[in-house]
């Protein structure tokens, strides 16, 4: 049943309008509830034309049943609506040329996607606002009602939705729509501006799973896309997810669930760029991109309520998620802000828990809690970087909080380096010359200890089987001799002294150990690759600071 799943899914997506490229307009972080088709303004279907309708109707081969690959039991039209009935989509015999899926982001065999035997089904198909515009069939609203995917070898329908629909579809659109229908060579899949509607949203999916791998189900109650117009879509949103499996092979059981999701502005056409460039190797529109926005995150706003995860023992939870993206007059990211959020992670009552309940224990916890966010703040002409302070962190209840701020420059240098061909080629190399552009002008590590350093201290002594005061007594005997080792390879002694210092008064008494660098001028770390050219870091140059405080 599992590819029934996949298969029946998209197939049903085909045949709708499953493909997303877009931008958006800026916005703060959204409420869940706010990532809806209620949140656009109001949707107007567009006028049909009753006169042309018969020749829409048959360009679309719905003349007849079985004129394309669609049959239905009864039909009724009335102006430019038509409504039919007991009707077959898709047969199990059924296959799409791979050519027809190029763009979909769906992968395919090169016989193309084929059914295996799944009919797909709906008890209605309708249309509205039928007719012809400039030389053109298209529609207002086309909308399938109590989908099924059946098998001839399972009792019942493993898969149901309860509609789908799209609305105010471009003529490119309605054109490949059109030819999915007909029993034709497909057209190929409308891309950039050919590719739009105002509403594209599928309802109550719910599918069974079982087969050779596993046995479950998957549920999702909606989703939605709307706006998707000139290579911007409004937005995207999924509610009330549910997948449950256990695989055949081992037993292990799988739940997650996600109450909702919602994205602004995914600009697809920079996760296209990434995809292509991943496939083919060139990676030439995807550099010309980052070299424009280097720090674009490929969305305008986010917001995920309700994730979780049970799985190998492991019950992790995402409760919420916000984030959001400012823009300048050019549409290039500038700020980016991650609203505090908090995970959790707990053991389940298996085996598998048991074991992960003992590795927490060993640290002293009975779950793990972490919160984090953060801000950063983009200059596009200047290429700097600006990590705010106190607004990047990661804290663990009752263990630490890691406070991360910093100013570089070299965003755009680096992420060209990264998608070039010789990056591909030599890694190593690549990641040289990505790091070579690289300046910084400010970093501050700030490790703020709440009793995590003495629980991972007396959890390695008991594993070990080792004195935790003796560990710390080892560990203080060589920071003290850092300072000479480091002399014998020409680093600044006084930059390991203060540093060596700063450790061994925090491995006696942990605070808050800060390592921070405010140098003179910008510091390019690639410069003292070379150990030779060590001797050149100077503390006073480099504003190196640590402390334990």
């Amino acid at each position: 049943m599992m590819k029934y799943l996949l298969t029946g899914v998209l197939a049903l997506t085909l045949i709708t309008a499953c493909n997303q490229n877009d931008k958006t307009a800026p916005g703060g972080v959204l409420a869940a509830s706010e990532f809806s088709v209620d949140a656009l303004p109001k949707i107007t279907l567009r006028k049909g034309d009753p006169a042309t309708a018969g020749a829409a109707l048959s360009a679309f081969s719905l003349s007849d049943s079985g004129s394309g690959r669609v049959s239905f039991a009864n039909k009724e039209v009335s102006g430019d609506t038509a409504v039919f009935t007991d009707v077959t989509l898709l047969s199990g015999d059924t296959a799409i040329p791979a050519e027809a899926l190029e763009g979909m982001r769906l992968e395919a065999g090169p016989e193309g996607l084929t059914f295996d035997g799944a009919d797909i089904k709906a008890g209605k198909l309708e249309f509205e606002g039928l007719g012809i515009t400039d030389g053109q069939a298209n529609f207002a609203r086309m909308v399938l009602t109590d989908v099924t995917v059946a098998t001839d070898d399972s009792a019942g329908a493993p898969g149901k939705i309860k509609s789908i629909e799209l609305v105010n579809p471009s003529p490119e659109m309605a054109a490949w729509v059109a030819s999915l229908l007909g029993k034709g060579e497909p057209a190929d899949f409308p891309a950039g501006e050919a590719m739009s509607f105002d509403l594209w949203a599928m309802n109550e999916l719910a599918f069974n799973i079982d087969d050779a791998s596993g046995e479950g189900a998957f549920m999702i109650e909606k989703i939605e896309m709307a706006g998707l117009k000139e290579n911007s879509a409004g937005l995207m949103s999924m509610s009330d997810l549910v997948f449950d499996f256990k695989d055949a092979s081992d037993g292990t059981e799988f739940a997650m669930k996600l109450d909702s999701f919602g994205v602004r502005g995914i600009d697809m056409k920079f996760v296209d760029a990434a995809r292509a460039a991943s496939a083919s190797g060139s990676s030439s529109e995807l550099a010309n991109m980052l070299q424009t926005d280097p720090t674009n995150p490929g969305y305008d706003a986010m917001s995920l309520k309700g994730f979780s995860l049970a799985v190998a023992g492991a019950d992790f939870a995402l409760p919420a998620l916000d984030a959001r993206v400012t823009r300048d007059d050019q549409g290039r990211a500038i700020k980016q802000v991650t609203a505090p959020f908090t995970m959790t992670l707990a053991s389940q009552a298996n085996p598998a828990g048991e074991q992960l309940s003992a590795a927490l224990a060993s640290l002293g916890y009975e779950k793990l809690e972490l919160t984090a966010a953060g801000e950063s703040l983009y200059d596009p002409d200047k290429d700097l970087v600006t990590l705010v302070k106190g607004k990047n962190y990661w804290a663990l209840n009752d263990g630490f909080k890691m406070d991360v701020s910093a100013k570089y420059e070299g965003a755009k240098a680096m992420a060209l380096a990264t998608q070039s061909a010789g990056f591909e080629a030599n890694p190593v190399a690549g990641m040289q010359e990505a790091f070579s552009a690289l300046s910084i002008h400010g970093l501050e590590l700030a490790f703020d200890d709440n009793g995590f350093f003495d629980r991972a201290l007396n959890a390695y002594a008991a594993q070990a089987g080792s004195d935790p005061a003796e560990l710390r007594t080892q560990m203080s005997g060589f920071l003290a001799a850092a300072p000479m080792m480091a002399g014998s390879v020409g680093i600044d002694p006084a930059i390991v002294t203060e540093l060596a210092t700063a450790l061994s008064s925090f491995v006696a008494e942990p605070k808050t150990l800060t390592i921070a660098i405010a140098p003179q001028t910008p510091f390019k770390p690639m410069d003292y690759a070379d150990p030779a050219q060590l001797s050149n870091l100077k503390k006073d140059t480099l504003g190196f600071s640590a402390g334990n405080k």
